[in-house]
């Protein structure tokens, strides 16, 4: 069962995100984060053993939000996604719309890059359906017809 782990935003651009436990996710972005009203991008994911691996690598502990994500998932087949997955999470329905951060195209970090550890690992989803995020919640891979 994958499940979502940490629910974060961001206030401000070019910082770490929050862990805010629980969040209202509408169609235009999560009420509250810096993003929301700003494009199709509205929640960005990351997987939770990439999350672990990285502050063990550098003998830290977990600070979710480090990266400006929204979600940190466990159990999710991260590799098996693709653009256009359906992912729900209750009521809540995300479409993935980019995976990865970064490239030439990418101006968010400048300076100082937040998520730059974590870029090959982000996934990016739109809100095509309504609804409360929180921690705990099981996320799950829709199948498509």
């Amino acid at each position: 069962m994958a499940q979502i782990r940490c629910v974060c935003i961001s206030t401000a651009r070019k910082t770490s995100a929050q862990n805010i436990h629980e969040c209202r996710a509408a169609l235009d972005g999560l009420a509250g984060d810096i993003h929301q009203g700003q494009g199709p991008r509205q929640v960005s994911m990351l997987p939770l053993d990439a999350v672990q691996t990285y502050f063990s690598e550098n003998n830290e502990s977990i600070q979710y939000g480090r990266f400006g994500e929204n979600l940190v998932v466990d159990g999710l087949d991260w590799p098996g996604l693709q653009v256009g997955d359906l992912l729900r999470a209750d009521t809540v329905l995300l479409k993935v719309i980019r995976l990865g951060a970064g490239g030439p195209k990418s101006d968010a970090y400048k300076g100082k890059k937040v998520c730059a550890p974590m870029e090959k690992d982000f996934i990016f989803c739109q809100i095509l359906q309504e609804g409360t995020l929180r921690e705990g919640m099981e996320i799950i891979k829709e199948e498509q017809s």
